[in-house]
């Protein structure tokens, strides 16, 4: 098996929980992961998904109190609220990449910094109060990161994700809904327009949850932004003078008329 490897220095104290439940439930690495990622959502949805979540913990109930998967996975939901309270890089990625994928499926995602150049290459640096009315969309969005780092500069836009990798999808969720941001992360094909499942994150409702499963990404009516793609004019080549180069008139300059 492949060596961990962690970016963040939080990331080993999640993966030191994460053995743990694995080891206590009898079940692999990867299927204790999901399962974390899936409690975690339900927890933040709660009380919308409590049938979910009882079905997903009933294998992590054998053992005494205290010392049961269970008990281990909501210390690690605990921790991982935790860390997110001192850092903006996404830790939970960092732990899906360095401990569970490897990167299979090439699933290699943009590191933090990568993501935050582009987010300022790209967005206005004043922050606007749109509530929502303005959005970014990544449709292969992994854990979220982009999406992530879009919010640092604009914070009150419409964040959407989608992606073919449920765990990706759940990660994305429980990333924006930490972070009480505005957004809907899609389960489904980008390329073939399916859809399995919809998360909505933020704007708490009035059950107190902050993330809720619903039927459809709402989307701004308005016109999509149009990007001029016309192509540049045709340049000179770079040892060609042009018209107004002084180049073209030094034939006629004394400089010459000395040789």
């Amino acid at each position: 098996m492949s060596k961990e490897s962690f970016l963040h220095h939080d990331t080993k104290s999640l993966f030191d929980q994460l053995e743990t439940v694995s080891q206590r439930a009898g079940i692999s690495r990867g299927q204790a992961f999901e399962d974390f990622l899936n409690v975690s959502v339900c927890a933040l949805g709660n009380p919308l998904m409590e049938e979910e979540y009882f079905q997903t913990i009933e294998r992590h109930k054998k053992g005494d109190k205290g010392k049961r998967s269970v008990d281990t996975l909501a210390q690690m939901f605990g921790n991982l609220v935790k860390i997110m309270d001192k850092t903006r890089d996404d830790v939970l990625g960092d732990l899906f990449q360095g401990a569970i994928t490897y990167g299979e499926r090439g699933q290699f995602l943009t590191p933090d910094p990568i993501c935050r150049m582009m987010a300022a290459m790209n967005l206005p640096e004043e922050k606007t109060d749109l509530d929502g009315r303005r959005s970014v969309n990544d449709p292969c969005c992994g854990s979220g990161r982009m999406l992530l780092a879009a919010a640092e500069i604009q914070p009150n836009w419409h964040f959407v994700g989608q992606d073919v990798d449920l765990r990706c999808v759940r990660m994305t969720a429980i990333n924006l809904a930490l972070r009480n941001h505005y957004g809907h992360v899609v389960h489904g094909n980008t390329l073939t327009n399916t859809t399995e499942l919809i998360y909505e994150t933020g704007r708490v409702q009035v059950w107190g949850n902050a993330i809720r499963k619903v039927g459809r990404v709402p989307l701004p009516d308005r016109k999509p932004e149009q990007i001029d793609v016309t192509p540049p004019q045709q340049t000179p080549a770079p040892n060609q003078p042009q018209p107004n180069d002084d180049r073209a008139d030094a034939s006629k300059g004394n400089q010459l008329e000395l040789f």
